[in-house]
């Protein structure tokens, strides 16, 4: 008897009484406006609907709709809510009775834009025999700009968005509006990434390409997740600044993590929002699907051996490739901006009918906070490369400089032009070089520059596609005085520099010195005279870390040294 009695009572709990109501005459327009507080409209006893409008989005709000007394109702009886589209026939998941005791209350979320009708009635579908007044409020956790679908705590602003600001426990997620991923053709992609200036900071971004049942609403779990979490159908790239206890079995070296000697700010690949996956207590990645991906995760370097810190304010490039073939190769890497110093690469073979269902994903970017913080932002407009550039140098020959720089892929590339300049701001163009169209092969570029002149120069790369499209993929500065007869006379010291670095030069003449970045700007300018030991002293604490040119100009005469500075 007590498995009948069973049986049904959980009849009972899937088919109730009562059904959702169709029909009745229609009383007016509601225009549900976002709102933390509820909107009310007085509905007069009678068989009523009222209708109101969805408008086109990528993400849809949340519709509530409640006779409840807490929600500002008067209510009385018994009442029904229904959602009915503008034919009249009702909606899935757009009905509720007695969510709050003897009111109703219904939540409900569209899927497709349109008109609609809020039907309203007493219990079992009979009209009211009262006047009530109807509680409405529409809510959004997102915004949609022309970049982008922005959830939850993101905030953005032009082609740049704040995935966190530096406070606890945030998270926030942002997908491409415009466009999706193409995995039938080759393809590139740079965006611009800052992780915050805090060391201390966490938790991180992630880079995910997904085909969630939400779309562009999606937005997973936070913590070491990176609001990536849960995200079903997906490939996460992971920008992991904190070493959580579920990153421990991360690296297959026991050095790092479980060691306890290192946490090294770190690039993963996971599949299908399962983001560090911790399945047992152990320290090691031995646990079955704990390595869905890849063998290991790989530190973020620089100079090889060195971990490197991303939390340094600077901006940086995440770029990420896919080379189409039966599996395909994608590809993440981050650089600096000058693109000239890669910091960590990390690759996965994946057929993307397997892993999203199908060749057109979303893509865009989640970040999180939790108990340490960090500001977390992209930037740039998700524009697609016409070439991945794998490295851009200069190196001295037989009094010439000899320019080098080579492609990994080139997609409808029309040619090169390489310009010069002597003083980082004024640049001609001294070389085009044709480029190969469309290519998923390496290509190497070559060009001696015959230059005279015993100075420093810059050099920058601009690419040209077949539209006459034109974008600068890379800038270098020469390698100095060396490539000619002159002599270098420029000692600086100590090298890596920390906070302060000192010039020797041979002699105690006024001169102007010059820093110089990678991309070949000058950060400080000074006249200055050396101590009677024929030393000068600059401050470089303000300085981001990265290597930088010296230029010492004395009766016109100039000679360069270079130094990294690393805090």
């Amino acid at each position: 008897m007590k498995h009948l009695l069973s049986i049904f009572i959980v009849f009972f709990s899937l088919n109730p009484l009562h059904a959702q109501c169709t029909g009745g005459t229609n009383g007016g327009a509601l225009s549900p406006a976002p709102n933390a507080t509820y909107q009310t409209m007085n509905c007069p006893a009678g068989d009523f609907y009222y209708t109101f409008v969805v408008a086109a989005s990528s993400c849809f709000p949340v519709y509530d709709f409640s006779f409840c007394s807490t929600d500002g109702s008067n209510a009385t009886f018994d009442t029904q809510i229904t959602i009915l589209d503008n034919s009249g026939a009702a909606v899935a998941g757009g009905y509720s009775d007695d969510y709050c005791s003897t009111q109703s209350h219904v939540i409900w979320t569209p899927s497709l834009a349109g008109t609609y009708r809020v039907h309203v009635n007493k219990y079992s579908c009979v009209a009211t025999t009262a006047a009530a007044t109807l509680a409405y409020k529409l809510t959004t956790t997102y915004t949609n700009t022309a970049e982008y679908t922005v959830n939850d705590d993101a905030v953005s602003s032009g082609s740049c968005t704040t995935l966190t600001s530096n406070t606890t426990n945030q998270r926030g997620c942002v997908w491409d509006v415009n466009s999706t991923l193409n995995f039938l053709s080759n393809f590139s992609y740079d965006f611009t990434v800052n992780l915050g200036s805090s060391d201390a900071g966490a938790d991180g971004m992630a880079f995910v390409i997904q085909n969630d049942s939400r779309g562009r609403c999606a937005c997973g779990t936070a913590g070491g997740s990176l609001g990536a979490g849960g995200i079903t159908n997906s490939l996460v790239v992971e920008i992991d600044t904190y070493l959580n206890y579920e990153d421990r079995d991360d690296f297959n070296t026991s050095f790092i993590g479980c060691g306890g000697t290192e946490d090294p700010d770190h690039l993963d690949l996971w599949f299908n929002g399962n983001v560090n996956p911790n399945l047992d207590a152990n320290c090691g990645a031995t646990a079955a699907g704990e390595r869905p991906v890849t063998s290991s995760a790989v530190r973020l370097q620089n100079p090889v051996g060195t971990n490197y810190n991303i939390e340094n304010g600077a901006n940086h490039i995440l770029r990420v490739s896919w080379a189409t073939g039966s599996p395909g190769t994608f590809t993440a890497r981050i650089l600096n901006t000058a693109l000239t110093t890669t910091y960590a690469t990390i690759s996965t073979t994946l057929n993307p009918l397997t892993v999203f269902g199908t060749n057109t994903p979303y893509f865009g970017f989640t970040g999180s906070t939790g108990g340490l913080s960090n500001q977390q932002t992209i930037c740039n407009p998700l524009a697609l490369l016409p070439i991945e550039l794998i490295y851009f140098n200069a190196t001295c020959g037989n009094n010439e400089i000899n320019i080098n720089w080579s492609t990994a892929s080139e997609t409808r590339n029309k040619f090169f032009e390489l310009e010069r300049s002597e003083n980082g701001i004024n640049y001609t163009t001294i070389a085009t070089i044709q480029g190969h169209g469309t290519s998923a092969q390496q290509h190497i570029y070559s060009y001696k520059d015959l230059a005279t002149e015993h100075v420093t120069y810059y050099y920058r790369l601009k690419q040209v596609d077949i539209d006459n499209q034109s974008r600068y993929v890379g800038s270098i500065i020469s390698a100095e005085n060396s490539c000619f007869d002159g002599e270098n006379n420029v000692i600086v010291f100590p090298n890596p520099a920390n906070n302060e670095l000192f010039i020797k030069l041979t002699h105690q003449n006024n001169s102007t010195i010059e820093i110089i970045n990678s991309c070949g700007q000058i950060v400080f300018s000074s006249f200055e005279k050396p101590d009677n030991q024929n030393l000068i002293h600059i401050k470089s604490s303000n300085f981001a870390m990265g290597m930088y040119a010296i230029r010492v100009i004395n009766d016109s005469k100039v000679s360069v040294g270079k130094i990294l500075i690393n805090h």
